[in-house]
């Protein structure tokens, strides 16, 4: 199996190279697709802003090596995403695509995934029941309320078959957010929460630390 995973920083997302849990957002997030052991190589999109620190921190993650190449993203996740693809090139059995501001998804949640694809998924994404009551809202007023045994919240890395990512790409669509409808899921994991506020670092690190 030959697995290449993506890597994406979102132009309007957090800084990849904010210090959580005392080391760069970006350095966890390469770390954790790593020690999956099944990356075989790995395409970094970052801000061009950050691409030079980008650099610094990757080359210091054990293991990065050869294995990873980092490009300056695009206008937004969708043209990232498919810049990246285009890098990656067209050898791997199985493609993840991950979010920069998810660095804490678990090595199994990552492996679980690739292996979905490999047995046979089109695409394969990590979710979560969500355990919240959600109302139907209109105008201010509550209309309903939704059936949240159906309801899942969605995590990445998503893992896709070559060919489906390539026309999930060429259409202009974000593989992180608009799946195709043959997406399969798996079961994700409660530290793989993304992290866009302060308030989410600190239940990320909360978490860590109960692990840990």
């Amino acid at each position: 199996m030959k697995v290449a995973a993506l890597l994406i920083a979102d132009p309007e997302g957090p800084d990849p190279c904010r210090l959580v849990h005392g080391a760069p957002l970006l350095r966890h997030a390469v770390a954790g697709l790593l020690a999956s052991g099944c990356a075989d190589r790995l395409v970094v999109a970052v801000p061009k802003s950050a691409l030079g620190d980008c650099e610094v921190i990757i080359r210091a993650v054990p293991g990065a090596g050869s294995r990873c190449r980092v490009l300056a993203c695009g206008a937004d996740r969708a043209e990232s995403a498919r810049l990246a693809l285009d890098a990656a090139g067209e050898s791997a059995d199985v493609v993840l695509v991950h979010d920069v501001a998810r660095p804490f998804v678990p090595p199994a949640t990552v492996r679980a995934v690739a292996e979905a694809v490999l047995a046979g998924a089109e695409a394969i994404v990590p979710v979560l029941p969500v355990t919240d009551t959600v109302k139907l809202v209109s105008g201010g007023v509550i209309e309903s309320t939704s059936d949240r045994d159906r309801l899942r919240v969605v995590q990445t890395p998503v893992g896709y078959r070559p060919d489906v990512l390539g026309k999930v790409c060429a259409r202009g669509s974000d593989p992180l957010s608009d799946l195709p409808g043959s997406v399969r899921t798996v079961a994700g994991h409660p530290t793989a929460l993304r992290l866009t506020t302060a308030f989410d670092v600190a239940v990320a690190e909360a978490l860590l630390e109960e692990q840990g």
